[in-house]
């Protein structure tokens, strides 16, 4: 009986998975609501429930997921015999373009507080950014197009604005930035990827 043919023949692979563009980042108030499903990818349906756009960055949005493992061996063996994880560290990072001073609160920590003095006799309107190292925990998502032109949100209940921040002030024809590294501070089962798959029946 002959065997199977010796014939080279590898699996299909679907283009249309291979996705490129910008991811769209909100922040909010840790316990904020998102949109309903259909609205996920309607920027407006997240405002409008108090969840604050980054607005422009410089490359884009970010997502790092870094697990630090620790390898268990055996002398008899000189492959692991399995992977113990220490840390998983996740994290969202751009580079905001906008420079307000809640942008620059939201990546020097998001603890200030910001005053908002209205103009009077004498006294030019101003806002005053008071810092603090009091981090407020904040909710974050990240909004992009699947392969089948809905929302695919990526969300983390739980982030802390921790990460350092270097602005150039110079002549050179170039926007001042502000580098934001949000850090996820819940636990790895409260992060989800909701990914919508078709539009509903009626």
């Amino acid at each position: 009986m002959a065997g199977p043919p010796l014939v080279y023949s590898p699996p299909s692979y679907v283009t249309a998975n291979v996705l490129y563009g910008v991811g769209i980042a909100f922040t909010a108030v840790v316990g904020t609501a998102v949109p309903s499903d259909q609205n996920l990818g309607v920027g407006s349906a997240w405002t409008g429930l108090g969840w604050a756009y980054v607005g422009a960055t410089e490359a884009g949005v970010t997502v790092t997921f870094n697990p630090q493992i620790q390898n268990i061996t055996i002398e008899e063996q000189p492959t692991p015999v399995g992977v113990a994880v220490n840390t998983a560290d996740l994290q969202i990072t751009a580079s905001l373009s906008e420079e307000t001073l809640s942008h620059v609160n939201l990546a020097w920590g998001n603890g200030g507080t910001i005053a908002v003095t209205p103009p009077g006799a004498g006294q030019p309107g101003k806002s005053v950014l008071t810092l603090s190292t009091t981090f407020q925990q904040m909710a974050v998502a990240v909004v992009g197009q699947n392969q089948l032109g809905f929302a695919r949100v990526l969300q983390i209940p739980q982030v802390i604005s921790a990460g350092q921040v270097q602005t150039a002030y110079r002549r050179a024809a170039q926007q001042r930035l502000y580098p934001l590294t949000l850090s996820a501070v819940c636990p790895f089962n409260q992060i989800s990827w909701t990914d919508l798959t078709a539009i509903a029946t009626s």
